[in-house]
C-alpha cells in the first residue's frame, strides 16, 4: 500500500504539473475561448443589454427605398445631417457613427458637395454629441488617408504619461477636418481578434501621434457621461467618472456579449430610411414613424446590416447569425453603462483545480478498490465544474477558467487508467470489459498496444461534400454483361478517385456508380471549396477525353456532380462491430440534391451559393435558380460551374451574360422580357436545357401570372 500511495503522489505531481505547464503555455488557451463563445451562446442574456443603447442601421430596406427614389450608395452628406437633426430632435444623448467620413463627398449632378458636407458639419455642431469614427493603422507606408489629426479626442489620461504605455499606431483614416471640428469627439472603430479570428477583447484606448484616442464604444459612454477624464489604476483597471473598469492583464476591456447580432439580437434597430421618413413627416406636422420619445436620451449608434456592405466581424455568435460591425461597439458600449464587466478568475484558481483534480483522480484510481468508483469521480468532477464555471459565469459574470482542469481530469484519467493496466491485470481486464461495448476488438486491441490513435467520437466541421453519378448508367448496364460491367466501374471510379485523392479530398464512399467525397476533412482546410470545384472540372475534362475501354460508347460515360459548402459531422459512425469514418447532416443531404438536380437542368455542375461564396474569385459560374430542393423549405441559389477563371471563350462568357441578364428579369417578374432573353440564349445555343425551362416557364406566368408574395423560388419535386 505504501509503494501504491508513493505512486499515487508521484502520478498525481506529475499529471498536474504536466498540465499546468502546457496551460501555462498557452495550449489550452484556444480550447478555452470556445468553451466561453460556448458559454454565451448557451446562456444569452439579450434583457441585460441596456435600452439606452439603440441602432440605427444601414439596411438593405434603406438602400432600396433611396435606389428608388433614385439616390445609389454612397449617399450625399446631407442624408446623415438629416439623420442627426432629426435625433438632435427627438433629444438623443449621443449619436456614434460607425462610419468612415475620410473624404469630402463626392460631386452629384444638380449638388454642391460642399454644401452637403456643410449641412452634415452644421447638424454635428448644433447637436454638439455627435462621435465620430477613425481608424487606426499599424503600417506607416500604407497611405490610408490625407486628413490630419486636428483636434484629437478630448479625454485627459491620468497618471501623467500614461498615453504613452498605450499601444500606439503611426497611420490612420481620420475625417476631414470640416468634420473633425465640428463633432464632439472622435474613436477608433479598430477590432482585435483572437489567433482563432474572433474578437473577444479591445483596448478602450490607443495611442496615435501620442494622443489617446478612445475605442468607439469607450467614446459613446464617454460622451453620454460627458466624461473628460480617466484614471489608469494599474495595468489591470481604470476610472472613468465613479465607474472602475477592470481590463485583463493586456490591458484589454473583455467584452461581455448579450446575444445574436442583427434585428432579432439584443439592441433595438430602426431603419435609417424609417427616421428619415420620420424627419419628414414631423416637418409636415405628421405622425412620425419613429416617435421622438424612442429615442430620446438615447445612445446611438449608426452603422451598416446590409449584406452588400459586408461590414461583418467574427464574435462568439457568428455561428448564430451575422454580426454586424457597429455593434460590438454598442455592446461595449452597454457594457459599460450597465457595468456588465466580465472578469476573468486569477490563475492561481484555475491552477489549485489542476493539481486538485490529478490527485484526487490519480489516488482513487490507484488507491481505491472499485474502478468504477473512480470513473464515477471523474465523471462528477468534470461535471461538478462545469455546473461551477456555468453558474459563476451567468450569474457573477465570473470567466472560471474549464478547459485545463478538464483536460487536468482526463490526463490523470488516461494516466491512471494506463498504471493501473500495466501494474494489475484485473484493471486491464475491467477496461477491456467497459470498452468492449463501444469498440470492435480489433480497435480495442490497437488502443491498448497504442499502435495508433482512433478518434471514437465525431467533430463538426465545414467543409465542402463531393456528389457524383453516372449519367444513364441503369441503360448502359442492361448493355452490358456483368463482368465488363465490374471492370467499366472499377475502371471510372480508378481515374476520379485519383483526381480526388490528389486533390486532398476524402474518399467516403461508392453507392453502387454513384461517388461521395468531402474536402475539408478530416484535417480542416481553408481552401475546401475550391480544391471541390477543381476536382470536378478536372474529372469531367479527363472523363471528355479518356474512353473507358468497357464502355459500349466510350465517350458516353458522363457523370453529373453536386458540390455544397458547409458545417457537418464528421467522425467515426456505424454499429457495435463496425464503424466507418463519413461525414452527416443537411450539407451532405443537399449535396446529393445538387447532384440530381442536374437532371433537371441540363447540367454537369452544379454548386450551391455557400461552395459559390468561398470558390467565386477562382472559378467562372452561370447563376441559375434560386430552389427550394426536396425535402427542404429553405432555398438555396443554385449555379452551374463552367470553367475556371479567365477559362471562357468569348462565345460562352456571351451566353453566360446573356442568361443571367435574363435571369434577372425574370426574377423583378419581368417575364416579357426574360422570354425575349432565354429565347436569343436557345437561338444559339439550342442544346441549352436551362434555357428552355425558364422559356416554358416565362410562357406559363405570361398566361397565368404568379401570385403577389412570389419570391422566385422553384421548388424541386425530384431527388
Amino acid at each position: 500500500m505504501k509503494k501504491k500511495g508513493f505512486l499515487a503522489a508521484l502520478l498525481s505531481l506529475g499529471c498536474g504539473a504536466a498540465v499546468a505547464a502546457l496551460w501555462a503555455l498557452g495550449v489550452f488557451e484556444g480550447a478555452e475561448l470556445k468553451s466561453l463563445d460556448y458559454r454565451f451562446r448557451f446562456t444569452p442574456q439579450a434583457r441585460r443589454a441596456s435600452a439606452d443603447v439603440v441602432i440605427v442601421t444601414i439596411d438593405e430596406k434603406s438602400l432600396l427605398e433611396f435606389k428608388r427614389n433614385g439616390i445609389v450608395w454612397k449617399w450625399p452628406r446631407d442624408f446623415y445631417a438629416a439623420l442627426v437633426q432629426y435625433l438632435h430632435q427627438c433629444g438623443a444623448r449621443a449619436v456614434v457613427f460607425d462610419v468612415l467620413f475620410s473624404d469630402a463627398d463626392v460631386d452629384r449632378k444638380g449638388t454642391d458637395a460642399e454644401q452637403t458636407d456643410g449641412a452634415f458639419a452644421d447638424a454635428m455642431k448644433e447637436a454638439g454629441n455627435v462621435v465620430l469614427a477613425m481608424q487606426l493603422a499599424p503600417i506607416q507606408s500604407l497611405t490610408l488617408g490625407d486628413n490630419a489629426l486636428i483636434r484629437p479626442p478630448e479625454v485627459s489620461l491620468l497618471p501623467p504619461g500614461a498615453a504613452a504605455s498605450l499601444e500606439g499606431y503611426p497611420n490612420a483614416v481620420i475625417p476631414i477636418e470640416l468634420f473633425q471640428k465640428s463633432a464632439f469627439s472622435l474613436g477608433a472603430s479598430n477590432y482585435t481578434e483572437d489567433r482563432d479570428g474572433i474578437c473577444r477583447r479591445l483596448p478602450l484606448f490607443s495611442s496615435y501621434q501620442g494622443k489617446p484616442v478612445p475605442h468607439l464604444g469607450m467614446a459613446a459612454y464617454l460622451a453620454a457621461k460627458r466624461i473628460d477624464r480617466v484614471e489608469f489604476l494599474g495595468k489591470d483597471r481604470l476610472r472613468a467618472g465613479d465607474d472602475v473598469i477592470p481590463l485583463d492583464p493586456r490591458g484589454n476591456f473583455l467584452i461581455y456579449w448579450y446575444g445574436r447580432g442583427g434585428p432579432r439580437g439584443a439592441f433595438k434597430y430602426y431603419s435609417f430610411a424609417d427616421v428619415i421618413s420620420s424627419l419628414q413627416s414631423a416637418a409636415r406636422k405628421e405622425k412620425p414613424l419613429i416617435p421622438a420619445s424612442e429615442l430620446k436620451d438615447k445612445v446611438v449608434m449608426v452603422g451598416a446590416s446590409a449584406a452588400g456592405l459586408f461590414d461583418y466581424r467574427s464574435t462568439p455568435f457568428t455561428e448564430v447569425e451575422r454580426y454586424p460591425a457597429m455593434e460590438i461597439h454598442a455592446t461595449i458600449a452597454s457594457n459599460l453603462l450597465q457595468k456588465d464587466f466580465l472578469v476573468r478568475a486569477p490563475r492561481p484558481v484555475p491552477l489549485a483545480a489542476i493539481f486538485l483534480f490529478a490527485a484526487l483522480v490519480c489516488c482513487l484510481f490507484l488507491l481505491g478498490s472499485r474502478i468504477h468508483e473512480a470513473i464515477l469521480a471523474t465523471v462528477v468532477c468534470a461535471a461538478g465544474w462545469a455546473v461551477l464555471a456555468e453558474a459563476l459565469f451567468r450569474y457573477g459574470r465570473l470567466w472560471l477558467d474549464l478547459a485545463a482542469p478538464e483536460a487536468s481530469l482526463a490526463f490523470a484519467f488516461a494516466a491512471s487508467a494506463v498504471t493501473s493496466y500495466a501494474i494489475e491485470g484485473r484493471a486491464r481486464r475491467q477496461l477491456r470489459t467497459m470498452f468492449s461495448r463501444y469498440l470492435s476488438p480489433v480497435v480495442i486491441r490497437e488502443v491498448l498496444e497504442q499502435r495508433q490513435a482512433v478518434a471514437l467520437g465525431g467533430q463538426e466541421l465545414v467543409g465542402t461534400v463531393f456528389f457524383s453519378d453516372l449519367k444513364d448508367f441503369t441503360s448502359t448496364s442492361e448493355k452490358m454483361a456483368a463482368p465488363d460491367l465490374v471492370a467499366f466501374l472499377n475502371e471510372y471510379f480508378s481515374l476520379t478517385t485519383d483526381v480526388i485523392l490528389r486533390n486532398e479530398g476524402l474518399l467516403d464512399k461508392y453507392i453502387g456508380d454513384a461517388m461521395m467525397a468531402v474536402f475539408g476533412a478530416p484535417l480542416p482546410s481553408k481552401t475546401h471549396a475550391r480544391q471541390a470545384c477543381a476536382v470536378a472540372l478536372e474529372i469531367q475534362a479527363l472523363l471528355r477525353r479518356t474512353p473507358l475501354s468497357r464502355s459500349p460508347h466510350p465517350l458516353a460515360a458522363t457523370t453529373r456532380i453536386g458540390l455544397n459548402t458547409g458545417p457537418m459531422v464528421v467522425g467515426n459512425i456505424g454499429s457495435l462491430s463496425r464503424m466507418d469514418y463519413t461525414a452527416i447532416g443537411d450539407t451532405v443531404n443537399l449535396a446529393s440534391r445538387l447532384e440530381g438536380a442536374n437532371k433537371t437542368y441540363g447540367t454537369r455542375i452544379l454548386i450551391s451559393g455557400s461552395t459559390f461564396d468561398q470558390a467565386r474569385a477562382s472559378f467562372e459560374t452561370r447563376e441559375l435558380d434560386l430552389i427550394a430542393v426536396k425535402g427542404k423549405k429553405s432555398a438555396v441559389v443554385l449555379y452551374e460551374l463552367l470553367a475556371k477563371a479567365g477559362e471562357l471563350s468569348k462565345e460562352e462568357a456571351a451566353k453566360k451574360r446573356a442568361f443571367e441578364e435574363a435571369l434577372h428579369w425574370y426574377q423583378d417578374r419581368v417575364f416579357d422580357k426574360a422570354l425575349a432573353g432565354f429565347e436569343s440564349v436557345l437561338a444559339g445555343c439550342p442544346d441549352d436545357a436551362a434555357a428552355r425551362l425558364y422559356v416554358g416557364r416565362c410562357r406559363q406566368f405570361l398566361q397565368e401570372p404568379p401570385p403577389p408574395d412570389w419570391d422566385g423560388v422553384y421548388h424541386s419535386t425530384t431527388k
